[in-house]
């Protein structure tokens, strides 16, 4: 019997790099998703939440918008570009994200650890400083 793939290191690859387009994991060091083709290295932060995943690039605030259930993507995406985004707020005790945009105020209830990834990035952005 050959043995000849025993004695090869065993090689874990990790697909924790989410695509926020189609929400496929890719590896790590992708710069493409390896499904839809999106080029991942714009995104600089994308998190799942509970009513809508969110990605944020250089340029924009893209929600991807869930259904009531919350079990998947509803197809609606809203666009926000980060240059254009006002007064915005990090709200306590309840963790949620806020601006105006247009005229119109815009909130996100977050959870805890997607409201600092985001507050964290905002401020090293420096979209964002602590008051």
């Amino acid at each position: 019997m050959n043995n000849m793939f025993m004695d090869e290191e065993y090689c874990e690859i990790s697909f924790n790099k989410i695509c926020p387009k189609c929400g496929v994991g890719n590896p790590e060091d992708a710069e493409n998703c390896i499904v839809c083709n999106k080029d991942l290295s714009e995104t600089l932060l994308f998190f799942e939440d509970e009513f809508y995943d969110l990605e944020i690039t250089k340029e924009f605030f893209i929600e991807y918008r869930k259904n009531f259930y919350r079990t998947r993507r509803t197809g609606k995406v809203r666009k926000f570009r980060i240059d254009k985004m006002e007064k915005i707020k990090f709200g306590h005790p309840v963790t949620r994200f806020s601006f105006e945009y247009d005229g119109k105020n815009e909130v996100y209830a977050l959870k805890d650890e997607n409201y600092d990834s985001l507050k964290d990035l905002m401020i090293k952005m420096r979209i964002y400083s602590k008051k």
